[in-house]
């Protein structure tokens, strides 16, 4: 594939596809019935939600999703791939592990759906590509309707993939006799690509953020169902505009981590919440005494006034936020990467040194 040069990068392309293929993904999802899977997930103990980099943050958000919808019943989680193969998982024949991945190959991905067959676990993988070493091995194969990534960054099949398990979860709680979170999930569901279009309608303001942001060291804070948001977007940044970031929930910030802040860190809050108004306040009081840089993106109900920048994205049920909210931290990433001539579509692997390295642990 050809590379590109300069904006629009393939990146910012896929960006702005998403909503297109949520309206596609959303039809042929809706006149599936996963009969065997659905049962395969109600039967079960323990459903495991795996990845690496991107991936691993799909699993944080649809565990999100999972627990606004099963709360006290939910019996998912989310864990890295890498982590669930420790012997202190005890993996058993009454767990499921879904698996996602990109490509279908990523190597500590692999292995553990591996290991979760051995040891007789249900293996599901969600993936782009059903022609995949895990696509083989696996009990189920999932796809999101979008096989090839043309830029590294992965942003696209982050949001199909959790967009599928939010239709998945939907379908295993009318399973379990819950039909009314399943008309939900189906009633919000719809809307989601017309909310991508309205932020991807204001993409300007997010070039302008960027090209105003002087910032050398980013902390994104997210809390309940943003915390996977604010991985992803620590990661985007690093992949993207290799600028140093870190994340953490809103209030483990003010316990240790603000002291590294400055004039020259930049504090972006993701937060949907309504009970965290008072918190989020805080932290822009303090950030404000140490000259550090606030950002909130947030609710457009929500009336947070003294951030640096606010960005009030369009009210949504809860269960569509792990979505929604990580589509502008996409854009900024994106506009960061441009407003430093950096290709993002790489993530570096066009250098020989970062290719050696990648040699060495794969």
């Amino acid at each position: 594939m050809e590379s590109r040069n300069s904006h629009p990068y393939y990146m910012y392309e896929e960006i702005m596809l998403q909503p297109e293929y949520l309206k596609k993904l959303f039809l042929s999802l809706k006149f599936q019935n996963h009969g065997s899977l659905l049962d395969t997930l109600k039967k079960s103990k323990r459903i495991f939600l795996i990845g690496c980099g991107t991936s691993y943050h799909v699993a944080l958000s649809s565990f999100s999703i999972s627990q606004i919808m099963f709360k006290e019943k939910n019996k998912f989680r989310s864990v890295p791939a890498f982590e669930l193969m420790s012997p202190n998982y005890s993996l058993n024949e009454e767990d499921v592990v879904i698996a996602f991945s990109h490509s279908g190959d990523t190597k500590a991905t692999f292995d553990c759906i591996f290991l979760a067959n051995k040891n007789n676990c249900k293996t599901v993988v969600v993936t782009g590509d059903t022609a995949s070493r895990c696509a083989d091995i696996s009990d189920f194969v999932l796809t999101y309707g979008y096989k090839d990534d043309k830029s590294l960054a992965h942003t696209i099949t982050y949001t199909l993939s959790t967009f599928l398990m939010l239709i998945l979860m939907g379908k295993l709680a009318r399973e379990m006799g819950d039909l009314a979170i399943n008309d939900i999930v189906n009633s919000v569901a719809i809307q989601l690509p017309s909310l991508f279009t309205n932020v991807l309608n204001r993409k300007n303001e997010m070039k302008e953020l960027a090209d105003d942001l002087k910032s050398d060291f980013f902390v994104v804070c997210g809390n309940e169902n943003t915390i996977g948001v604010a991985h992803e977007t620590t990661l985007k940044f690093g992949e993207v505009h290799y600028t140093p970031t870190t994340s953490m929930d809103v209030e483990q910030l003010f316990h240790g981590p603000l002291v590294m802040c400055n004039k020259d860190t930049a504090i972006i809050v993701t937060a949907s919440n309504p009970n965290m108004k008072e918190r989020v306040s805080d932290l822009f009081k303090a950030s404000k005494l140490i000259g550090s840089t606030s950002l909130l993106f947030t609710s457009e109900k929500n009336d947070i006034t003294n951030a640096d920048y606010v960005f009030n994205l369009p009210s949504c049920h809860e269960l569509l936020v792990p979505l929604l909210y990580v589509l502008p931290m996409q854009l900024l990433s994106y506009y960061l990467a441009v407003g430093k001539k950096l290709n993002p579509d790489h993530i570096r692997r066009d250098q020989l040194a970062y290719k050696k390295a990648r040699e060495a642990y794969e």
